[in-house]
C-alpha cells in the first residue's frame, strides 16, 4: 500500500478542568468538614492536535463541517481518528475509538482501514489512470490538490454514498456492513465519487457556470433522475470485480430488460453491457469522456453521437452491431466471462399461425432496445429467411397478448402498443449463429422505416452451427431521450411481426405422430469463481429442444405440465431419485460427493431450476468450497405420460470452482 500514515495516540495537551474540580470541592468541604481525594476522569479529557502533528496540506474541510475542529477530539470527525494514503483519508466517528480494527469493537462495527485504503488506491488508479474520468497532473483537476475523504459512520444500518464536497472534491459516507468485505459496493460509490469530480474539474480549470449544465450533473425528465449514474458505477465497479457483471443480481434484470431504452429507469443498475462494447469500439477511455464532455439536455446516447460525429442512422447501425455482438457476448472484455451465460435473453412473441409471429407487449422493444430471439437449427448449408414487417405504433396488440404494464403499484393491461412518432418508425434485424468452435457468423444487417412494406432477409446455416438467434432493434429514424417517470405505459415501442422459412422458434417442435418418448440424459460443463461472501455462481439454459423430443411434448407443455404429470427430482449420486426440495423452488443442496443435502455446514453446491424459462441457477456455499474443487451433481425431470410408463430426463452439471 502507498505511503499510509497514521494521525492517532498524538501528545496532546490535556484539560482537567482543575478549577471547575476545586470550586466543587469547596462546597462539599463545607458540607462535611472533609477534604475528599477526587481524582479527574479521564472520560473529560480533550485532545487537541496541534497542526504540526498532522499533514493536513491536502485535505479540503466542506463547509458543512466549517465550524468544526478537526484538531479537536471532541468534533465529530477529528484527525486523530483518521488514516490517510495517497489520495484518500478516512475520518471516523468517536464510537470506533482510535482503532476501528482493533479487538475492542464489536465485530459488526469492525473495519480494517488499512484493507479500505488500499482498495480505494486499486480503484483510484482504475478510474483515473485507465478510465480517465479525471485528468491529473495537468492542472486540469482538483485531484492534484485535495484527497478524496471517505467518512466513516458507526452505525449498523447499511451505508454506501458516493459524491462530492460543495463542487470541489469527490467523497463518500460508508458504514461498516458495506466493507465487510471492502468490494464491489465501495468501488461502485468510489465510481459516483469520480462521476463527481467531472464536474469539479470543469468548474475549476474550464471556465463553466456552476449551472448543473455539465457532467451529467442534471436528469433526464421531471423528477431529475438519470440511469446513467448508476449504470457506469456499475461499470466501474466490474473493471475490479469483473465476474460480477454476469454473477450479480443485476444481470438477470438486465435480461428482463433489455429491450426497454439503453437509460430506462428500471434498469438503471442493470443496463451496463452496452458500455463494453464502446470501450472495446472507441477506447477504454470513451466512457470517463463521455461524461466530462456531456452537455445539458443530452443524454448518453446524444454526447456520444455528437463526440464521435454519428448521424442518428449511423448510430442505429452501430446499436445494432452492439446488439448482435452482445447476443452472445462476443467483445474481447466480456467474451470469456460471459460463455456460460449465453442464451439467458428473455423474448416474447405469439404465435399467428403459418410460421408467423407477433412480438408481445411486454417483450416489444423500445428506443436503442432489442429482441434476441433463439431459432431453431436446420441442417447446414440450408438457407432460412424472415419477412420482416414493422407495425405502427399505437396498433392492436396480438390475439392473447395480455398487455400487462405496471402503474405504480398496480398491474394493469392494454390492448394495444404504446404510441410513438408515426413519421419516425424503424428497425435494424438480422442473424447471429454460434459456431461449435465458439467462433460466430454474422448476416448482413437489414433495414426497415416503413410499415407499408416487408422486408425480406435471408440467412445460410455454416457447418458446425449450435445456436441461431434473430437480432431485432428498435431504430427509429429520429432520436428520442427517455425521461425517468417511473411509467411504462408512455415509453416509445417499435412493433413488427416476423415469418420464418425453413426454421422457426427455437424449441418448437414439429411432431409426426411417429415420434415415441425416450429417456434422455444432458450434461454440462460449469464453472465460477470461488467466493467466501456470494451464493450465486452461473445459470444454464437446458437444451429445451432435446427434451421436448424426448418427452414428446412441445416447451410450453413442458412447463405447464411441471408439478403435475413432470416431478422434478434430485439425484443422490447412487442414482435414488429424491423428491424432496432442500434449496429454493425447484432446488437442491448437494453434499461434496453429490449427494442431496440440507442447507448448513456439509452443504456446498445448489442448483435450482426456473421451469418456465428452463434455466438453472447453480451456486456454491460461501466459504465452503475452494478454488479447484470439483463437483458433479444431478437431477431429473420425471413425465409420467400414462399410467404406467414414465421418461426421465437427467440433467447432469460437472462443477469447477476456480
Amino acid at each position: 500500500m502507498k505511503n499510509i500514515n497514521t494521525n492517532q495516540g498524538k501528545i496532546s495537551l490535556k484539560i482537567f478542568f482543575l478549577l471547575l474540580i476545586a470550586f466543587l470541592n469547596s462546597f462539599v468541604a463545607c458540607d462535611d468538614n472533609s477534604s475528599p481525594n477526587v481524582t479527574p476522569d479521564p472520560n473529560d479529557t480533550i485532545t487537541i492536535l496541534d497542526s504540526s502533528e498532522v499533514d493536513a496540506s491536502k485535505i479540503y474541510q466542506p463547509a458543512e463541517y466549517k465550524n468544526d475542529n478537526w484538531y479537536k477530539s471532541s468534533s465529530r470527525f477529528y484527525y486523530g481518528r483518521s488514516k490517510q494514503s495517497d489520495h484518500f483519508i478516512v475520518m471516523w466517528e468517536p464510537g470506533f475509538g482510535a482503532d476501528p480494527n482493533a479487538d475492542s469493537v464489536l465485530s459488526t462495527y469492525r473495519v480494517d482501514i488499512d484493507d479500505l485504503l488500499e482498495k480505494a488506491e486499486e480503484f483510484y488508479d482504475i478510474n483515473v489512470n485507465q478510465l480517465k474520468f479525471a485528468v491529473t497532473g495537468q492542472e486540469k483537476s482538483n485531484l492534484d490538490k485535495y484527497k478524496i475523504m471517505i467518512l466513516l459512520y458507526y452505525t449498523t444500518d447499511w451505508m454506501a454514498y458516493g459524491s462530492g464536497f460543495d463542487d470541489v472534491i469527490g467523497g463518500l459516507w460508508v458504514s461498516p456492513s458495506t466493507c465487510h468485505p471492502v468490494g464491489s459496493t465501495i468501488a461502485h460509490e468510489i465510481g459516483h465519487s469520480f462521476q463527481y469530480q467531472t464536474y469539479c474539474d470543469l468548474l475549476a480549470y474550464s471556465g463553466i457556470n456552476n449551472d448543473f449544465t455539465r457532467g451529467f450533473r442534471y436528469g433526464f425528465g421531471g423528477n431529475g433522475g438519470n440511469a446513467f449514474w448508476e449504470q457506469c458505477a456499475q461499470w466501474q465497479s466490474f473493471q475490479s470485480y469483473p465476474e460480477q457483471a454476469f454473477s450479480s443480481y443485476n444481470f438477470g434484470v438486465h435480461m428482463d430488460n433489455y429491450h426497454r431504452h439503453f437509460c430506462h429507469e428500471w434498469q438503471r443498475y442493470a443496463s451496463y453491457m452496452l458500455h463494453y462494447y464502446w470501450a472495446d469500439k472507441r477506447g477504454i477511455d470513451a466512457i470517463g469522456k463521455i461524461w466530462r464532455e456531456s452537455v445539458s439536455p443530452e443524454d448518453p446516447m446524444e454526447t456520444y453521437m455528437r463526440l464521435y460525429n454519428l448521424t442518428v442512422e449511423e448510430f442505429n447501425d452501430e446499436m445494432y452491431d452492439a446488439a448482435a455482438h452482445l447476443a452472445t457476448f462476443d467483445i474481447d472484455e466480456i467474451r470469456e466471462l460471459g460463455k456460460n451465460y449465453i442464451g439467458q435473453y428473455k423474448y416474447g412473441l405469439l404465435s399467428l399461425g403459418d410460421n408467423s409471429y407477433q412480438v408481445s407487449y411486454d417483450k416489444c422493444p423500445g428506443t436503442t432496445g432489442y429482441n434476441i430471439i433463439p431459432l431453431n437449427i436446420p441442417t447446414a448449408g440450408t438457407e432460412i429467411s424472415v419477412k420482416f414487417s414493422g407495425l405502427t405504433p399505437g396498433s392492436l396488440l396480438a390475439s392473447g397478448d395480455p398487455g400487462e404494464y405496471t402503474d405504480a403499484d398496480a398491474t394493469k393491461t392494454t390492448t394495444n402498443y404504446n404510441t410513438a412518432s408515426f413519421s419516425a418508425v424503424g428497425w435494424r434485424f438480422g442473424f447471429v449463429a454460434l459456431l461449435e468452435n465458439n467462433t460466430r457468423v454474422y448476416s448482413d444487417m437489414n433495414t426497415s422505416n416503413s410499415i407499408s412494406s416487408s422486408v425480406d432477409a435471408s440467412f445460410t446455416i455454416p457447418a458446425g452451427c449450435k445456436k441461431l438467434w434473430l437480432v431485432v432493434l428498435g431504430a427509429p429514424t429520429i432520436y428520442s431521450r427517455l425521461p425517468w417517470d417511473e411509467k411504462e405505459i408512455n415509453d416509445a415501442q417499435w412493433p413488427y411481426k416476423v415469418k420464418f422459412t425453413n426454421t422457426d422458434l427455437y424449441g418448437n417442435v414439429t411432431f409426426d405422430g411417429t415420434e415415441t418418448q425416450k429417456d434422455t440424459t444432458l450434461t454440462y460443463e460449469v464453472s465460477f469463481p470461488f467466493s467466501s461472501t456470494t451464493y450465486p455462481g452461473a445459470t444454464v439454459t437446458v437444451d429445451y429442444v432435446a427434451l421436448a423430443k424426448a418427452f414428446v411434448l412441445q416447451p410450453s407443455d413442458i412447463s405447464a405440465k411441471m408439478g403435475n404429470e413432470i416431478v422434478f427430482y434430485g439425484v443422490e449420486s447412487n442414482g435414488t431419485l429424491n423428491s424432496k426440495t432442500t434449496a429454493n423452488g425447484y432446488g437442491h443442496w448437494f453434499s461434496a460427493n453429490g449427494d442431496i443435502i440440507s442447507w448448513g455446514a456439509d452443504a456446498m453446491v445448489y442448483s435450482e431450476y426456473d421451469a418456465t424459462n428452463f434455466t438453472f441457477s447453480i451456486g456454491q456455499y460461501p466459504g465452503h468450497c475452494a478454488s479447484g474443487n470439483h463437483y458433479t451433481i444431478k437431477q431429473a425431470l420425471v413425465y409420467s405420460y400414462d399410467d404406467d410408463a414414465s421418461v426421465q430426463a437427467t440433467i447432469v452439471f460437472n462443477i469447477t470452482i476456480e
